[in-house]
């Protein structure tokens, strides 16, 4: 294996904080000659990062492992349409970056987050030069594109179809993040598709349970977008407005500053959006927490978010508004409450676990951390992928 060379292909990758950071070092530690296919870092704010050229084509060493960067299209977190623009232009010009360059490397890896486009270099490495390609996806199509609100005519929708038939077709091994994409993905290849979850890079130790306080505190972490229903959230709290507890939303995106004025127009108390912070603040976070909060629209109840790691790995009990297999998760595992993400439901589940006593929530965050050690241990699920891309032909 030593010295195989690996093309990761991703749309996020250092300085922005995605697994596949952890993941690209892990298999060079282990042997393999990584590089990395990405575009010029902006996300989250829509802006470059410190000490980067927004150029065309480039090159850079980060992470001790070449990463071959295109440019980015600004903007696209203020208008749809450059948003759309900038998913096609990475689609292009990693496919021209392929196409000349994709000869060098034995093995294809794709991260694919966000629109499957993303993946289009795939075509010109596996159908032109025959490389084996892994996928990971963690983003459902077309089911996320329907979710946001496109609707397309009989015709789109084949076209769609289609793309998505061609993309699967170009990967020899097909890996989900969540259970459910599994029946989901089976209409667009035959090829079998396995389930590898996502762990979370957190090295310090689960937390003891937070000394009894006059307050219980709950805690949102994550992306502020519109599939994390969080109005719906900030409703329910706000309008219970218990005096016992306090909510912590943490967090950047596109719905900060809509958030934060929805709170300061309706009076809601006990809320705060402090916004975003650095993952190596989480650990600390979630240590000042009582319960930690996963939050789903229905149209995404089918997906794992890789929060619900982190959250068990940090030996808490959850609040999961959500339905589908994190749901399910959390009530066989006996890990907190799940409930639908309907204003009733989580006015009920808060007042719940408001209630609670202090030994139930500890038993919550030792079933946690007793699922996190068996399921999604770190180690054992970089082997498997490894396993997987030796296997790949």
């Amino acid at each position: 294996m030593s010295g195989k060379r690996l093309l990761i292909l991703t749309e996020r990758f250092f300085p922005e904080e995605f697994l596949i950071n952890d993941l690209a070092q892990a298999w060079q530690a282990r042997g393999w000659a990584v590089e990395v296919l990405t575009q010029v870092p902006s996300y989250p704010h829509d802006k470059l990062y410190d000490g980067y050229r927004n150029v065309l084509f480039q090159t850079t060493h980060e992470l001790h492992f070449p990463v071959h960067r295109v440019r980015t299209l600004l903007g696209y977190n203020t208008s749809v349409f450059r948003k759309v623009l900038n998913y096609i232009s990475f689609a292009f010009l990693t496919s021209l970056w392929a196409l000349f360059n994709g000869w060098r490397y034995q093995k294809v890896f794709i991260y694919h987050t966000g629109p499957l486009t993303m993946a289009t270099a795939s075509l010109p490495l596996r159908f032109l030069y025959r490389k084996p390609v892994t996928i990971w996806t963690q983003d459902l199509w077309p089911d996320a594109v329907y979710a946001y609100g496109f609707k397309p005519s009989r015709w789109k929708r084949i076209l769609l179809d289609l793309f998505i038939k061609l993309i699967y077709a170009a990967c020899n091994v097909i890996t989900v993040s969540s259970p459910g994409f599994i029946n989901k993905l089976r209409v667009y290849t035959r090829r079998t598709i396995h389930f590898v979850p996502q762990w979370t890079t957190q090295t310090t130790s689960p937390s003891p349970p937070r000394s009894s306080t006059s307050k219980r505190i709950f805690t949102f972490a994550g992306n502020l977008g519109t599939a994390q229903n969080l109005e719906m959230l900030i409703d329910a709290f706000g309008t219970l407005n218990p005096p016992n507890g306090e909510l912590h939303i943490v967090g950047g995106g596109v719905n900060l500053l809509p958030l934060r004025a929805r709170i300061s127009q309706k009076g809601y108390k006990h809320i705060f959006l402090p916004g975003r912070r650095p993952q190596a603040e989480m650990p600390a976070l979630f240590a000042q927490s009582d319960v930690l909060i996963i939050s789903l629209s229905k149209a995404f109840s089918i997906t794992l978010p890789a929060k619900f790691q982190a959250y068990i790995a940090a030996q808490r009990p959850l609040l999961g508004i959500l339905e589908g297999d994190t749901a399910t998760l959390i009530r066989q595992h006996h890990l907190g409450i799940a409930c639908a993400p309907e204003a009733d439901a989580i006015t009920q589940a808060f007042k719940t676990l408001l209630s609670v006593p202090d030994e139930q929530l500890k038993q919550w965050g030792d079933n946690a951390l007793a699922l996190s050690n068996a399921a999604f241990n770190r180690s054992a699920l970089i082997t498997r992928f490894e396993t997987l891309l030796n296997g790949s032909v």
